[in-house]
């Protein structure tokens, strides 16, 4: 599994293709189409990232720039410039650790 996510980084990638490929690896984006749509017709030409979740809580992060906005949002091409994997175990540890220096 790992290994073909990994294969999403690169240059002119469709969100359409990319999110076909994270749902049949079980990783959804949190959102209804309209909503989805809406997100990726309405980037900026600017690094940003999105997140796909599955049942369990892990996520699977892209960090891209938008290569060509589309009024389709799913039509949009984007340039993939890493794609990050955590674990529900890794988040947990991340609030866990955040909180903890908030206290101080």
């Amino acid at each position: 599994m790992l290994k073909r996510i990994k294969n999403i980084k690169g240059i002119g990638k469709k969100v359409r293709d990319i999110n076909a490929l994270l749902n049949r690896e079980g990783f959804y984006l949190p959102w209804n189409e309209k909503q989805i749509e809406l997100y990726f017709r309405s980037l900026k030409y600017e690094m940003t990232t999105a997140d796909w979740n599955d049942e369990e809580g892990n996520k699977i992060r892209l960090v891209f720039t938008p290569q060509i906005i589309d009024e389709n949002g799913y039509e949009t091409t984007l340039n993939v410039i890493e794609v990050e994997y955590y674990t529900i175990e890794q988040i947990v540890e991340q609030i866990r650790r955040h909180l903890h220096a908030q206290k101080k």
